[in-house]
This record gives C-alpha cells, structure tokens and sequence, in this order.
C-alpha cells in the first residue's frame, strides 16, 4: 500500500509539473505580441490593396464601377433608363448622366437647366428603384460618351454632380 501511495504521489507531482510548465509556456511576451501585432498589420495592408486593385470576377451592383478606358479613369454602369412617358431612352446607348435624384422633379429642373446651357439633348431619365437622372447626352459609342463627359467637366468646373461621386458617369442603357 505505501508503494501505491508513492506511486500515486509521484504521479500526482509529475501532473503538476506538466500544468505548471504548460501555463508558464504560454506567458505572452513581448516578442508574441510584437508577432501578432506584425501579423494583423500585414493583413490590413494587404486588404487595402485588395480594395485598391481592379475588379475581377464578380462585381457591386450598387453603383457605377470605376474603369480605366484608353488610359482615362472613368464611372460607367449599365442600367436601363426610361423616359418620363415609360419608353426606353432613344439616340444611342450610352448616357453621359452628370446628376442621380430621388425627386424627379430635381432631375426635370436639372435637365432644363442643362438644355438651356447648350445640350439640346438634356433629359430626364428615370430607372427602377426611384432614381431620377439628369442625362446631358446620349452616344451610340463609348468613346464619344467619354469625350463628351469630359468636355461637360472642362466647361462646366464646379458642377455639383449630386447623387454623382464627383464627376459624370456613363450608363448603358
């Protein structure tokens, strides 16, 4: 019985050396934090290249896309625009729209309000969800579309472009 004993209060000791030396192994230390902190701070960086690199497979529907087009940076989308009356946009497919609205009286008044400044072919275009759209020109190709958009930039600066992140895009329709 004493052997028993002995053997039972060895083994008890050995299972506390292993405790105690698996809690003290897992002391954090400086250089664990360092690697962590090193580790989650890769991982940021390489998340904001990852946003900062162009689309590939599939992409947001919940606005225009940002694309480089003959070396130019342009907004482009492809909705399907209707006019007030419910019959789809006429003379192209492209719309250089330089205003979104939730009213389409503010999309009405900015068209007239474009006409008046030249573009005879300013409307008011509509698309499902309630959005109202300002739509300066319409193109049958993209790259007159572009060049219109940035030729509406250079005579126009400061135009708001409400609704717009900051310059003109061009939808598909």
């Amino acid at each position: 019985m004493h052997k028993k004993g002995i053997l039972y209060s060895n083994l008890m000791s050995a299972v506390m050396f292993i405790c105690m030396s698996a809690l003290i192994s897992c002391k954090p230390t400086e250089a664990n934090y360092k690697a962590a902190y090193d580790s989650a701070l890769l991982k940021r960086e390489q998340a904001a290249k990852e946003q900062m690199r162009p689309a590939t497979g599939l992409l947001s529907d919940d606005g225009p896309q940002l694309r480089v087009v003959d070396g130019d940076s342009i907004y482009v989308d492809h909705t399907r625009l209707l006019l007030e009356d419910g019959s789809p946009l006429k003379n192209g497919k492209w719309a250089v729209v330089v205003g979104k609205f939730k009213m389409d009286t503010n999309a009405k008044s900015s068209a007239e309000a474009l006409k008046k400044a030249g573009f005879s072919g300013a409307v008011m275009a509509k698309a499902n969800g309630g959005r109202y759209f300002a739509v300066a020109a319409t193109f049958e190709k993209l790259d007159s579309a572009k060049i219109e958009s940035h030729r509406f930039m250079k005579t126009f600066p400061d135009y708001p472009f409400i609704g717009l992140p900051g310059k003109p895009i061009l939808i598909n329709y």
